[in-house]
């Protein structure tokens, strides 16, 4: 039944198989130039009670107004249901966002301070619902940053430097994951390649060889004439005494001389078949 209910809102919105790594690699890049902090906790992990980690967690890189900003990424609608500690969240951030397949959470579902991002497939995100900005708990907040600054900071001379910021290790397989991809296609390619250039030059080889096999039967023709021809010579002058003295042979072999020769030929053909069908009875 819950299904059903996820397709009523604004047309036909199905779930779109999008996982929560997909999802928060769509965050990533929507902030690329800000400060990400996936699985951001709110303080110290030794001895902490009220220990709560956000999906996500964003300071904008900007002062005016300084801006921190919460994600939850829901996969699942039971998962959304069942949470309930997401609003222990809405003091660590000026905003706070779910982030979720297209259709699992709806505005109705929330209060109007939560804002909704609707992930698809298209790798995009869309801004269901705007998060209205409201002032975090100062001291919360700043728990969060010293966690921040102490576990998850890179302190560098300058700031932009964080443009190049070590990448995470989900990023780092993802890549050698696509690298691998990239040269074992390349891999694919070469071998087709080699393949197609192997046949090719296997069958340039065959025509080579019959070519080969009909200039020496020529040769063989040629010396039954009188004419003897070293193909394997490339001489013009051989060449061109080969074709003045075959010029010579047509002018001594007039047409019906050869017709003559034919009908014998046809003649003597006939006779060896009929010696055959005389042999098999």
């Amino acid at each position: 039944m819950v299904q059903k209910s996820l397709i009523k809102e604004k047309g036909i919105l199905r779930l779109n198989g999008i996982n929560a790594n997909q999802i928060l690699e769509l965050l990533q890049n929507k902030h690329i130039k800000d400060v990400v902090i996936p699985e951001c906790k709110n303080g110290e992990t030794w001895g902490a009670r009220d220990l709560l980690k956000l999906d996500a967690w964003v300071l904008r890189r900007s002062y005016s107004p300084l801006t921190t900003i919460g994600y939850e990424i829901k996969t699942s609608r039971a998962d959304f249901e069942k949470d309930q500690k997401w609003t222990g969240y809405l003091d660590l951030c000026h905003e706070f966002y779910f982030v979720c397949p297209a259709g699992l959470i709806r505005a109705t579902d929330l209060p109007s301070r939560v804002g909704i991002l609707w992930a698809s497939k298209g790798n995009r995100l869309y801004t269901k619902r705007k998060s209205e900005r409201v002032e975090p708990d100062v001291k919360k907040l700043n728990r969060l940053l010293i966690y921040v600054v102490m576990a998850r900071s890179k302190i560098v001379a300058n700031m932009y430097m964080l443009d190049v910021e070590e990448k995470s290790r989900t990023q780092q397989i993802r890549e050698a994951v696509e690298k691998a991809n990239e040269q074992k296609e390349l891999a694919y390619f070469i071998r087709g390649h080699i393949r197609k250039l192997y046949e090719e030059l296997t069958k340039k080889e065959a025509d080579l060889s019959y070519r080969e096999r009909n200039v020496e039967d020529f040769e063989r023709q040629l010396a039954r004439l009188g004419i003897t021809w070293d193909s394997e010579r490339a001489d013009w002058q051989d060449n061109q005494r080969v074709q003045q003295e075959i010029a010579g042979l047509k002018k001594v072999l007039d047409h019906w001389t050869l017709q003559k020769m034919r009908n014998t030929a046809n003649q003597m053909i006939e006779f060896v078949n009929t010696v055959e069908r005389l042999a098999e009875k």
